[in-house]
């Protein structure tokens, strides 16, 4: 038997083990109601075995979504637990924890950058969205939890490249990182706004945007429905919305358990897969018009897709 088919069913055989671990062995939980994130009513949920102390992580019994039960306010987001500082702390900790993991995945990367130094495929799919636009006129697009402006730098240069005269705007809950990418797109006529992603949307006039980017946000968000409201507002009849977020339906995360690399405690709050990401694009009538098997391969811990309004 050659290495490939032995790995393959090596793979086959820890995840029917874990299938009948989570389905046959574990012990039954008592019943519970909170607010589910992409419904905001009350749902009957369980608690899950991937909880931090203090976190605790349960899973919707009505939509399968896995959230945190208690998650941190925006204010504790742009200060406590601001992005710059968790992803530090939490690189420490896997380097620690997960020192073999961590060397390996730090090769892959460099790998990646060396031989594929311009594959971002967030920045390709968005690429592809403009391109199929058949409004005329400057591109509006908004970048939610644009951190430090770097894609929305790219986007900016690819679209004009393209020939699309362009606008951006950028939310930002940080207000060290908000800084650093107003610098960035300041002299393109954008402008970055300090607030939490809700309060944000909601100073955006409505139908003035044509296209939204939420490239590794919607994870940090625990109001999501909410905020898809406010997008629906603003987001013009022909715009789209481009997602990258962490998949929770990914086989990484059913082999690795709780070390897997999509959890990260306390600003990770929502863990979406395609089926719930698709449940509350669905509820503010927005439709999932991209997401091939290569937008959501099974082996990568991220998956992408492109939404749009309804008609």
């Amino acid at each position: 038997m050659g290495a490939f088919a032995f790995n393959g069913l090596l793979l086959v055989f820890v995840l029917f083990t874990r299938v009948v671990q989570v389905t046959f062995l574990s012990p039954k939980v008592p019943k519970m109601q909170l607010v589910c994130p992409i419904l905001e009513t009350a749902t009957e949920v369980e608690p899950t075995h991937y909880s931090r102390d203090p976190w605790v992580v349960v899973r919707c019994r009505t939509t399968d979504l896995v959230f945190l039960a208690n998650p941190p306010s925006y204010s504790q987001l742009a200060e406590q637990f601001a992005w710059e500082k968790t992803w530090q702390e939490e690189s420490q900790r896997r380097r620690s924890d997960q020192p073999f993991v961590s060397r390996l995945s730090s090769l892959a990367k460099r790998l990646k950058t060396t031989f594929l130094p311009r594959r971002n495929k967030m920045l390709a799919l968005i690429c592809q969205t403009v391109a199929r636009r058949e409004a005329t006129g400057p591109i509006r697009f908004l970048d939610i939890g644009c951190g430090c402006g770097t894609l929305m730098q790219k986007v900016q240069h690819s679209l004009q490249a393209l020939g699309h005269e362009a606008v951006p705007l950028g939310i930002e809950v940080s207000k060290q990182l908000a800084s650093i990418a107003e610098a960035k797109i300041a002299r393109f006529g954008g402008k970055v706004l300090v607030q939490g992603s809700v309060d944000g949307v909601a100073q955006v006039e409505a139908d003035s945007v044509d296209l939204v980017i939420m490239s590794s946000f919607l994870e940090h968000e625990y109001q999501p429905l909410r905020l898809f409201r406010e997008l629906r507002r603003v987001v013009a009849p022909e715009g789209s919305m481009v997602v990258k977020v962490p998949n929770f339906a990914s086989w990484n995360r059913v082999v690795r358990g709780r070390k897997w690399s999509g959890f990260r405690y306390p600003d990770h709050v929502s863990y979406f897969t395609p089926r719930t990401l698709a449940t509350l694009a669905n509820e503010e009538e927005f439709t999932v018009s991209r997401q091939s098997l290569r937008d959501r391969f099974p082996l990568s811990d991220n998956m992408y897709a492109v939404l749009k309004k309804a008609a």
